[in-house]
This record gives structure tokens, sequence and C-alpha cells, in this order.
């Protein structure tokens, strides 16, 4: 299948044509006699992958009894731990580091903050409702202004369907179903509660409850537009058609939009989701947009690219300074190293197959686009074109994961911007729900089930809560479940000057500390995961100059005989290399 522009499309060509679609700025500058005056302030603040599940109001839309309570006595619907130590994100204390953050953004006085993508967690009514509600609280309290754009998870799937799931927990501690009226399990019985606050709400849904957060024009925005010559939310999007047929097409939404907040400003919100669709279009069955991407984005929504070539020539003839944000990154995220991680991992492991391409990058930067900010990844990289005024790519790290933090954009008078990324460390009240995760644990162990490390619930904050929460990921998911069985099982048995010993041949102990070789091997695995989720900003805790070390020794070194010992050489090299690699904790981009 392909996606055909066809009368949604010709909205896109006149747009282009006409130098833009400007009659808002126009009605607005009417209806209020002037445009709003220049504001000295210009720092964006973006906040990704949020994945905001408020767990107080989602209780609030239940039958309170059984529910877990917090200190305060009131009602709470919560994940369980056992399934935030198999997930890339944290589910709950998401709750409190927004609003730290936003917080944090107001005592600094930053007006602008855009939001790309992952909002939400599966866009689920009660969660859009009540960001939307806490994002007013802060537009209202100190004149923040919020630009979000969609990711894969709002909405999961571009029309809304049933949702839920299966391991919220209940007072006891066990983990218990809860799910949408229209589910499965609210039919045959078998959910504990059922509430349609728990769907997976669609665009339309979607973009409605969030249309004072930019998927609108305002009042107060100096020029808005988007690709297809209408603000109209049911207008806005294209046409996918069947290959062998195709006058059999099916409307598809896409919210981008370009907007000037301030003068001279303008933010381009891309809709980088494809939900692509499984066997024929009239079933309105869709893949998820999660491994699409620009991949996708530059097969199947090329209006989009032209839309954004003409954005970037018009913003450097009309002397605007701006600023890309969608919810996909650009460019490689992994700094030129995918190609070790696909020997070690395979071509589809560490989520390869969401990096864009070398060709697709290509398109991308052939549009002018100078700075783009992405998420997706929950991880911080930055990515630089060798062309002097080529395309920046930075990757936003996410609040649901570690490193939790954002990434604060200043824009200066003479069109280059510095790019600084702020750790999130201190959230206050984070372990409000450890109470429950204990009680949660203690069910788990009288039951025989398999547990989790409860030392996770020793963390003093945030920060070193978040870094737990990746350990407890590296051995339940990533080394348990992705790596090859053979090296996982290596790296779980040694300690780390063992593995040394067995993986060269050689006795290069010397290389490190005895307190350092006598670490457990899946400290290799940890540290891993800390350099590609965090570059400068993480802290090995004196190991990184042994990674380097090894590097070395290890470069001349010919295959092993053992899969098992290459294996392990190889990622140490690999290690070597991205510690080597790490981006600069701020970077200044010229031309935006």
């Amino acid at each position: 299948m392909i996606s055909v522009f066809k009368k949604t499309g010709l909205l896109v060509f006149i747009c282009i044509v006409l130098g833009g679609c400007g009659s808002y700025a126009g009605k607005f500058e009417q209806e209020n006699g002037s445009f709003v005056p220049e504001q000295s302030n210009s720092q964006i603040a973006f906040l990704a992958d949020i994945h905001l599940h408020d767990f107080v109001a989602s209780a609030q839309a239940l039958d309170s009894v059984d529910l877990p309570v917090i200190a305060s006595g009131t009602p709470v619907l919560i994940r369980s731990m056992q399934a935030q130590l198999h997930s890339t994100r944290l589910f709950n204390e998401n709750y409190f580091v927004l609003r730290a953050t936003l917080d944090d953004l107001a005592a600094k006085g930053i007006k602008l903050v855009a939001l790309p993508g992952d909002f939400s967690d599966d866009g689920q009514p009660v969660n859009i409702t009540a960001l939307a509600n806490l994002l007013d609280d802060y537009h209202k309290t100190y004149g923040m202004r919020f630009f979000a754009i969609n990711g894969n998870h709002d909405p999961v799937r571009p029309f809304t369907r049933a949702g839920g799931k299966p391991d919220f927990l209940d007072n006891r501690g066990e983990e218990v179903a809860v799910m949408s009226t229209d589910h499965p399990r609210c039919h045959d019985g078998s959910a504990w509660q059922c509430s349609d606050a728990l769907r997976e709400w669609g665009y339309s849904e979607i973009t409605r409850a969030m249309s004072t957060h930019g998927f609108m024009p305002d009042a107060s925005d100096l020029y808005y537009e988007t690709p297809f010559g209408t603000a109209d939310l049911s207008q806005r999007g294209w046409q996918w058609c069947e290959a062998e047929s195709p006058d059999i097409c099916l409307f598809m939404p896409d919210t981008s939009y370009l907007v000037e907040p301030q003068k001279d400003v303008w933010l381009l919100a891309i809709d980088a989701n494809v939900y692509e669709p499984i066997g024929q279009i009239t079933q309105r069955n869709f893949k998820g947009s999660g491994n699409a991407g620009y991949n996708s984005l530059v097969r199947y929504k090329p209006g989009l690219v032209s839309w954004i070539t003409d954005v970037v020539k018009r913003a450097r003839q009309q002397h605007k300074r701006l600023v890309a944000f969608s919810h996909f990154p650009m460019a490689d995220f992994y700094d030129g190293t995918a190609e070790e991680l696909a020997s070690i991992f395979g071509d589809s492991g560490m989520q390869l197959r969401r990096m864009p391409t070398a060709a697709t990058t290509d398109v991308l930067s052939e549009t002018g686009l100078r700075l783009h900010m992405a998420g997706h990844m929950h991880l911080y990289d930055v990515y630089e074109s060798a062309k002097s005024s080529g395309l920046v790519n930075v990757q936003v790290p996410s609040l649901a994961a570690w490193l939790p933090g954002y990434s604060l954009v200043t824009l200066n008078d003479d069109h280059s911007a510095t790019v600084k990324t702020v750790i999130q460390s201190s959230v206050p009240d984070f372990d409000s729900l450890f109470p429950l995760y204990r009680t949660e644990w203690a069910q788990r162990e009288a039951s025989a089930d398999i547990n989790w490390d409860p030392d996770i619930l020793n963390s003093d904050s945030y920060l070193a809560f978040t870094d737990a929460h990746l350990r407890g990921v590296v051995r339940s998911r990533y080394v348990g479940k992705e790596w090859p069985a053979e090296l996982a099982e290596f790296i779980n048995k040694y300690s780390i000057g063992e593995t040394l010993k067995l993986a060269t041949g050689e006795d290069i102990t010397d290389i490190a500390s005895e307190e350092i070789l006598q670490l457990p091997a899946i400290t290799f695995a940890y540290d891993y995961y800390r350099l590609r989720n965090a570059g400068q900003f993480a802290d090995l805790q004196g190991r990184e100059d042994m990674y380097e070390r090894l590097g070395l020794i290890l470069s001349n070194t010919s295959k092993s005989q053992l899969d098992t010992h290459w294996q392990i050489k190889q990622l140490l090299m690999l290690m070597a290399k991205v510690v080597k690699k790490r981006d600069a904790t701020e970077i200044h981009v010229t031309g935006v």
C-alpha cells in the first residue's frame, strides 16, 4: 500500500505556492487590535516522553472499594512495580516529576514549553484530560504556553479503541485488570473493574481535548498555519489509498502546525506518526507507529517534507528563528555504533528498527532544517551533520526514565541557539507510593511469584530511583530477554575480573582496581545503558578509564574461537567507543 495525496494534498500545494497559510494571524490581529508585544524571554523548554498517568484522577473514575490509598487517605490507581521493572518507562512517578519540572520552569520564568510526543501513556481519556487541566493551571498561574505534538502513545492507533491494563494494584498488592467497557475482558467478566476512562482515544478526541495547547491557533499567536490550509481538526490530514485500488481511500489525521508565539520565533511541530494499515484499509486495522518514524514518513507523507522545506525557506526570508520538534528522531541516535550493535544483538536488536536510515536523514537535511528536537528513545543524544549548516538532531531525555531531564533551547539574536539539558534529580514526594510497593512485594513473596529487588525502595532521590529502575529493566528485560542467551548467561555468572580473563585468555586484571574487578559482570550492561541513555551525564564511578584501556587492548585481537568470548570482546570494544563519543551536555547551534 502507498499513500496518495488526493483532495487534502491539493490544499498542501496551494498553501506552499501562496507562501503560507497566514489567515489566522490576520484574523486575530483584527480582533485584538494589535499583535502581542515582543517578549524578552527567548527560551523554550522541551519535555519529551512524559507518559503521564494520573493515578488520582484514574481512581476517581472507579469504585474506590479495594483500591490502595496513600498516606493522605486518597485512593489511587497505580501500575505494579513488577510492570514498571519490565518497561522502558515508569508509569506512576511521572505524576510527581512532571509537576516538579513545571515548577522548575515557572521559577526560571520559562514561558514557552514544547511537548514532543508521548505526553500521555496510551491516550486514555482520564490522563489526557488531567494533563490538559494541569497545563491550563500553569498557563493561568504563570503565563506559560504549551505546544504539543503527538507521539506513538498518544494515540496508540489513529482512531479510538478499547483499552486498559492488566497490572494495576489492588489494596492487597495483587495485580488486577482494569479495562474499558468495550474491552473483551469486560465482556467476559475477567476484568477487575471496567471504565471508559481507560479507553485509548484516537486523534479526534485527543487533539480536541488538548486543542488549546498548540493543536489550534490561539488569539495571542502572531502567526499560525498547517500544511492543509485550515486549522479545522477534522480537515487536517491526508488520504491513504490502496495501491491496487486508488479510489479506495481512508482519511488519516495529521496535526502538524507552525506557530509564532513570540515575535520572530517559529515553532514547527511535525506529526511524524505513520500508522500503516494491516490488510484492507476498510478494515481499519493498523500497525503501531513506534517503529515507523521518519523512514515511513518520507515514503508515506511526502507532502510534509515539501511543507517543511517551504517553512524553512520562508523562515530565512522573513528572518524568523526556527526550531522544529517532533516525537521521532531524524538521525542516528547511537553515535555511529549501529553496525557494532547489529553484529552483537542482531539487526532488530537494541531498537535498531527505529533508527533513521542515512537516506532518510539526507532527505530531511535537504529541507534546510537546522535544529530539530526529538523524543521517543528515552535518551540524551546529539547528532550534528558534517556540514556546518546541516541538520542538528537533539534527543531530549524522558522525564519517566533514567536519566530524567528536559532540554532548554535559548534563542539568540544572532540566529544561534544554545541547547542545554537539565537533569531532574530532586523530585518532592517521589517516594509516596513506596508503602504500596512494599505491600506488593510482600504479596508476591507470599505467593512465590517471581519477585523484584526491593532495594529500589531504598532510593533517596528521584535520580537514584530511576537508576535503580534502569538496572531492574536491564536485568529483567534487556539482558533477561533481548540479549543473546549465551552472552546473558555469561555476564550473569562471572565477575568483571573473571570475565576479562576468560574472554581474552590473558591476565589483564591490572587494568582496574580490585574493587572494580570484583563487581558482577552484569555491570558491563548497566554501564552500557547508562552511557547510551545519558552521554556525558553518565557517572560510571571511575570505570570510564577501564573501558578506554580495554578498547586499546582489544582493538588488535583476533576473533575468539568461542562465540560468547567474541561477543564479550565486541561489547567491551563498543563501550570503549561509546565512552569516547559522549555528547557534550550543552551545545551551540548557528543558523537557526
